[in-house]
């Protein structure tokens, strides 16, 4: 059985001769920020986390649309990642708030879980075609008593998720709160597992490149919000196999 932290990486696997060549899915180059290299060792699928990875792969070419749930990371990447998806030849819904958190809702703020359910449910039943992408969970570090309240948030994510529909998680980071990000990402990781025809987008593996963050540890900079888009768009790219 693999660590939770090959887990992590098994979507870096594929991203790295493309990071090393500064390019993009398109052949073009990205900002510029130098990106480190995650850690040797890691698995040569992105798909293996999936434990329904053949399931998906029979039906990946059918795949034409992303549906993408996110906080502020999302919102400051957007332009970049609608940019990415185009070039996957994917329609994309991006639906992205700042502050959002994954079960909790405030004043004109739904949980991600809301969004997720409402987005579901205004579709035409068929999510066969769709992968979604869920980024949160930056506004739930250190939110949480223990691994079972985090789990229970975690799973009313999943639950909302379309259960035909492939799916990528983007794994959270803080600067200065380690332990906390990796106790959430670890639940993340164990849910994602189970869930099945999913897997990690490493955020996480990049985060320190020079340039990648702001001061404040959480949010990218210009630049790095084209390294997050990069992330979650290469990991789609190779998970569809395309």
């Amino acid at each position: 059985m693999r660590s939770p932290r090959s887990l992590l990486l098994v979507a870096a696997a594929a991203l790295l001769p493309l990071v090393a060549a500064g390019c993009d899915q398109a052949g073009e180059a990205t900002s510029g920020v130098e990106l480190p290299e995650p850690a040797l060792g890691v698995a040569d699928d992105p798909a293996a986390v999936s434990g329904a990875a053949e399931g998906r792969a029979d039906r990946a070419a059918d795949i034409d649309s992303v549906v993408m749930i996110g906080d502020s990371l999302t919102v400051g990447a957007t332009p970049a990642l609608e940019e990415r998806y185009g070039l996957l030849e994917l329609e994309d819904t991006i639906e992205a708030q700042t502050g959002k958190r994954m079960a909790m809702s405030s004043q004109g703020n739904p949980s991600g879980a809301k969004v997720t359910e409402f987005v579901a449910a205004n579709g035409d039943g068929d999510h066969t075609d769709e992968v979604w992408v869920i980024a949160l969970g930056t506004n739930d570090i250190s939110q949480y008593s223990g691994a079972d309240d985090m789990a229970a948030a975690v799973n009313e994510v999943l639950d909302a998720v379309p259960d035909d529909a492939a799916l990528v998680w983007v794994d959270t980071y803080i600067r200065g709160r380690a332990d906390d990000a990796e106790a959430l990402n670890t639940v993340i990781r164990d849910r994602v597992t189970r869930r099945g025809d999913s897997v990690i987008a490493p955020w996480t593996a990049f985060v320190e490149g020079d340039g990648v963050l702001s001061g404040d540890g959480v949010h990218p900079t210009t630049d790095g919000a084209d390294v997050f888009a990069y992330v979650v768009t290469d990991t789609v790219r190779a998970f569809l196999g395309r």
